[in-house]
Formats: structure tokens, C-alpha cells, sequence
């Protein structure tokens, strides 16, 4: 199970961080002893007039040096030729329905980093993946998951996600795992779910899922066989049925779980449109956007999944309430996507975005390139599309794809502008990477300088960047300071994951200069960094 962990780990290392653009970086394969650090993390406070590089610098680790004001001139012959970039005749999409873990897979992780006792991780993984773990929870009784690992799991859960009442997803897993009566419960659940996907809703009511749900005194299993026995009556358009269950699934759940209420209140508003009830399908719409969208503002609400329902079934002519839209535009704000108009385009566009953002942060790449391809055709400002063509990007590598990546970043580097900064740090990135050394610390010293004005999570990493630098040039005590001023930053804004990517090039800078103490000190500190 360990090595399952480090392998997950190793492949992806932001997976549970916030911060998505630096995703693609790894460990370069570099053969100086200082430069094996090369990884991207970044953070803190950085000198907007970077040192030059001087005679017996970098210059002399790298050999000439190119001039750095020239993308061209800085990568030579080092475009993505039309073989590398085009493939099977355009980008590939793949299964744009893809997730980044299965049920089981998410299950197996979680019980491993539990197990090695590393709690920031997995709440990482329960605020990127609330679905996922909701249905984990759900079932418990059947789970893979041990009840001592379920009640952990809930208790996190709780306190990211849960409101103020005073049902919680704990009492629910204690209440599904103790009494004969509640088992019963998650028994005809599992049985109930396997007659509707067999079509056959009738069967499925006769299990009378609510009275055994209420022997559980838990309002979440409540609400569970409401909404299972509203799903029936909807399979037999008893739609009148259907929606008294909706109605009173989302009233139980809005105060302690309103996550959950919005996406029931998506069902609820789809009942009310198959009944022909136009007016309560267009308030139970509104409510249950209102409710995600409430829940994403004050605590990061990531479900990409709930927003491409909601667009989907959205009654005709109803306009995206300004709320709703101001509040995604807010939280698009610091991924630096500004919509500057109020058009009706820009508001479905916002929605496009969002999905976009929240996919590429769960590593939904596909359905991530996609988002943003549909958002591009809906603006019309230019610099909006170019931030979106660099989210693209950043899809495209997430997904395996640096081919047309690099094309992209090399069209927007091309620019004399704050996207074409950064997108040349995305670039060096990459040439860093694989190996091209010169190149890539080129670019990177090109695009910092206006690191000032970029969005705070890329300028941070792109300190963390330069602070590598300064190791490799030999340099530790600046390389060393940076590095835990970044780390500093890291933890204030809970991006654990590259808190412990500085921690971890720190500890493998000291064993590379055999300084045991210091990397022993660091080490320590990587593992209390899973308990702040």
C-alpha cells in the first residue's frame, strides 16, 4: 500500500493542491548534484529586479549564455515540430467524462494516508473530491473503507463541508455501522439503487427504504431514501410523487448539509419541469445554484460535475442570476480570468470557466480542455482569450499532451505582455524538464522580472523557482531563506502539497551536500507538516 501511495504520489504530486499551474513539474532528471532540486513549488516575497546573472555564475554552470529578450532566440530550433504537435490530425480529447480516481481508488488512498497518519492530505482530497467521498460515506457498512477509517474520513468531511445543524456525516457512519436496524438500511439502499439501474422502480419501492431509514434517527439517511424513492417516482413519471420527496429531502439537508440540498435541488427543479410546474422548476434551479454557489465562495466548493448539470438544466430563458455569476467571477478572479462586460455570452461564458478551473484542479484535464475551448468561443475580449488558451495549456500538459502545449505557450510567449511572462515560465518549465538547461533557465530569468504583477500563486512558484536557481548557482544561504520564506507562504495559504515540495527540495539539497543534521531537521519538518 505504501508504494501504491508513493507511486500516486509521484505521478502526481498537486494532485489535492489548490493551485493547478504548476502541476506538470517533477523532479528534473539532471546530472549536477545541485541541480537534481529542480522541482516547481513557489512562494513568499521576491525581489522584482532579479540579481543578472554574472561571470562565473550561472553562466559557467550553463556555458554561453543566449539573449533573453528573444523567445525565439532563447529556444532556437526547439518548436514543437507539426509531427509533434498534431495528433491524429488535431488534440486529443479522449473520454471528456473522465475522473480522476474511481470510488474504490479514492478508498484505497484514502485508508493509506490515514494509515501513514498524513491528515492534510486527505483533507486535500475531501475538498477537491466532496462527491466522491459524499458517496463513500453514503454507503458506509459496505465501504472499503474500515469504520475507524469511515469515521475518520467523516469527521473531516464535516468540518469542511457540513453547516450548523446538528446532524453530521459521523453520527451517520456511527449510526450505519452499530445497530442491526441501521445495516439494514444500507442493505436496501445497495438493493434499491441495483433495481432502478435494472429499471425496474416498482420493485424498488416495495422495499420501503424510508421506514427502514428512519429505525437509523439520522436525517442524512433520511434525506438518502427521499431522494432514492423521488428517482423511482420520477422512473414512473409520478412526478408529483417525485417532487413531495425532492421538496422534503432538500428542507432536511439545507441547514446541516447544503452542499448536498443544491444537488438535490437540481432533481427537484428537473421533477417540477417534467410536471409542467415551469414557475417552482425555475425557483428550485435558482435555489440550488444559489446554494452551491454560496458554499464555493466561503469555502472553495469544488463540483464541476453539479455546474455542467446546472447548465444543462437550466429552464429556457431564464437568465444566470447576477449573484450566482458575481460570485464565480470572483472566485475565476484569482486564476486571473477577469470578464470584463455583463453580456448575456459572458455569463454562460463564466459558467464554462468555472467548470474549466474546478476540472483541471480535480485533474479532469478532458473535460477541462473542453470547458475552456467553450468558453473561448463565447467572449470576444482579446486578453481573456489568451488567459483561457494558457488554461488550455495547462490542460493539454496535465493530460500528457506537451506537444501542442509548447505550441500554444510559444505563440502567447511570443507576446510582449504579462500572459506572454508567464506563459515563458510555463515554457522553461517544460525545457527544464527535459533536460534543456540553458533554455529553460533563460526563460525563466526573461519572464520573472514581471513576476510582481502576475497572479499570486504563479508568482510565488515562481519564487520557489528562483530559489532553486540561487541553490544551483551554489548559492545556499539566499536559496535556503527563500525556500522556507515560500514554504511560510505555502502553509498561511493551506497549499500543503507544495509547502512540502519546499521542504522536500531542502531535504534533498542537504543530502546531496552531505549535511545529515539539516536534512534530518527538514525531514522532521515534512512530517509535521501533515499535523498543523
Amino acid at each position: 500500500m505504501q508504494q501504491q501511495t508513493a507511486n500516486w504520489t509521484k505521478q502526481n504530486s498537486s494532485r489535492m493542491g489548490s493551485a493547478l499551474w504548476l502541476r506538470f513539474f517533477s523532479f528534473a532528471l539532471i546530472t549536477s548534484v545541485c541541480l537534481s532540486l529542480l522541482v516547481a513549488c513557489g512562494c513568499s516575497r521576491f525581489n522584482n529586479e532579479p540579481e543578472k546573472i554574472k561571470p562565473g555564475g550561472l553562466a559557467n554552470v550553463f556555458g554561453k549564455k543566449e539573449s533573453s529578450s528573444d523567445l525565439n532566440a532563447i529556444l532556437k530550433d526547439s518548436t514543437p515540430n507539426e509531427k509533434s504537435v498534431r495528433t491524429s490530425g488535431g488534440l486529443t480529447l479522449g473520454d471528456t467524462d473522465n475522473l480522476a480516481f474511481s470510488e474504490s481508488e479514492l478508498a484505497e488512498l484514502l485508508d493509506s494516508l490515514l494509515t501513514e497518519k498524513k491528515i492534510n492530505s486527505v483533507r486535500g482530497l475531501i475538498r477537491l473530491y466532496p462527491d466522491l467521498v459524499t458517496k463513500l460515506l453514503i454507503s458506509s457498512g459496505s465501504s472499503q473503507l474500515s469504520k475507524s477509517r469511515q469515521l475518520e474520513v467523516a469527521g473531516l468531511f464535516d468540518q469542511q463541508w457540513s453547516g450548523n445543524g446538528q446532524d453530521t456525516w459521523q453520527s451517520y457512519v456511527k449510526a450505519v455501522t452499530d445497530a442491526r436496524s441501521s445495516v439494514e438500511f444500507v442493505t436496501a439502499r445497495s438493493e434499491f439503487l441495483s433495481r432502478l439501474s435494472n429499471n425496474q422502480p416498482k420493485k424498488a419501492l416495495e422495499l420501503k427504504i424510508r421506514e427502514r431509514a428512519n429505525k437509523t434517527d439520522s436525517l442524512i439517511a433520511d434525506a438518502e431514501a427521499l431522494r432514492l424513492e423521488g428517482m423511482a417516482y420520477m422512473m414512473l413519471e409520478q412526478h408529483e410523487n417525485s417532487s413531495d420527496r425532492f421538496q422534503v429531502a432538500m428542507q432536511l439537508l439545507s441547514e446541516s448539509h447544503p452542499y448536498q440540498a443544491s444537488k438535490i435541488g437540481l432533481l427537484l427543479g428537473e421533477s417540477q419541469r417534467h410536471a409542467g410546474d415551469l414557475a417552482k422548476w425555475k425557483e428550485n434551479w435558482e435555489t440550488a445554484i444559489e446554494l452551491q454557489s454560496r458554499w464555493l465562495a466561503e469555502r472553495g466548493l469544488t463540483d464541476p460535475s453539479f455546474w455542467k448539470k446546472a447548465a444543462f438544466l437550466r429552464p429556457v430563458s431564464t437568465p444566470w442570476p447576477n449573484q450566482v455569476v458575481g460570485r464565480l467571477e470572483k472566485s475565476l478572479q484569482k486564476e486571473n480570468l477577469h470578464f470584463p462586460s455583463t453580456q448575456p455570452g459572458d455569463k454562460e461564458a463564466v459558467i464554462w470557466a468555472t467548470i474549466g478551473i474546478q476540472s483541471l484542479k480535480r485533474h479532469e484535464s478532458q473535460n477541462a480542455i473542453l470547458s475552456f475551448k467553450k468558453c473561448e468561443a463565447l467572449v470576444d475580449d482579446k486578453s481573456l482569450k489568451q488567459e483561457l488558451q494558457m488554461q488550455q495549456a495547462l490542460a493539454l500538459i496535465d493530460s500528457g499532451q506537451q506537444g501542442p502545449a509548447s505550441a500554444i505557450l510559444l505563440r502567447l510567449g511570443s507576446t510582449q505582455s504579462l500572459v506572454g511572462d508567464r506563459s515563458k515560465a510555463i515554457l522553461a518549465t517544460l525545457k527544464l524538464q527535459n533536460g534543456s538547461l540553458a533554455q529553460g533557465m533563460n526563460l525563466l530569468q526573461s519572464a520573472i522580472k514581471t513576476s510582481n504583477q502576475w497572479p499570486a500563486q504563479e508568482r510565488m512558484r515562481a519564487q520557489a523557482d528562483y530559489a532553486l536557481a540561487y541553490l544551483m548557482r551554489g548559492k545556499e544561504e539566499q536559496g535556503i531563506n527563500l525556500l522556507n520564506s515560500v514554504h511560510g507562504e505555502f502553509v498561511k495559504h493551506q497549499n500543503f502539497e507544495h509547502a512540502a515540495q519546499c521542504l522536500t527540495n531542502m531535504a534533498a539539497y542537504y543530502e546531496k551536500t552531505d549535511q545529515g543534521r539539516k536534512q534530518r531537521e527538514t525531514l522532521a519538518r515534512l512530517d509535521s507538516l501533515e499535523t498543523l
